[in-house]
């Protein structure tokens, strides 16, 4: 009897176990991988992020889907080569949206730290998201506190070893416009494997 219930308990453990990574934030940054962080655009503080996965392909290029705020409007950032989206988000004419995709951002403590920051890209290596026929970004732009809010992100650290001569992607998403309040805009930080 006692045999069976561990052989039970045993086969039950084994039916448990599963291929898939369920820890996408301090995974390894092998395959197809695109890592976003947010920063918020005055404090220059992280705030969070998500790394998505998608199919192979040694391209990286992102398009952008833009319907500007009449009253209500959106951006959508896709990946170009895999036709799948990176980010989305509502952008509301005196109002705040929300971002839509991904459904949800890893808070900062779920991400891993390292010892030694990650050493800030030249600023050639740094590329702004075009989007929409009159996309405007801010004149002067903090390249150095962006990036010294996330440079001691053990996942930056792998991405930037594995790619050093990757871009790094930075969009302004804007929830709101018209009267809009820049403490509600943050910097989406697009890093590729």
């Amino acid at each position: 009897m006692k045999k069976s219930f561990l052989l039970l308990v045993f086969a039950a453990l084994l039916m448990s176990c599963s291929d898939t990574d369920t820890d996408p934030v301090n995974g390894s940054p092998e395959g197809n991988k695109v890592l976003l962080l947010k920063v918020d655009l005055l404090t220059n503080v992280f705030e969070g992020g998500k790394e998505l996965t998608f199919p192979d392909n040694s391209n990286f290029t992102i398009s952008t889907v833009y319907h500007p705020p009449g009253d209500f409007g959106d951006i959508t950032l896709n990946y170009d080569e895999v036709n799948m989206p990176i980010f989305a988000g509502d952008i509301i004419w005196m109002g705040l949206g929300e971002i839509t995709y991904p459904e949800s951002m890893d808070t900062p403590q779920e991400f891993d730290l390292t010892q030694n920051s990650v050493e800030m890209p030249s600023s050639s290596q740094f590329a702004l998201v075009p989007y929409g026929e009159f996309f405007e970004y801010p004149e002067v732009i903090d390249y150095e506190g962006i990036w010294d809010a996330v440079d001691n992100l053990s996942l930056v650290k792998q991405y930037r070893v594995i790619n050093p001569q990757a871009k790094v992607n930075l969009f302004l998403y804007t929830p709101s416009v018209g009267i809009g309040d820049p403490a509600d805009w943050d910097w989406i930080v697009i890093l590729k494997n």
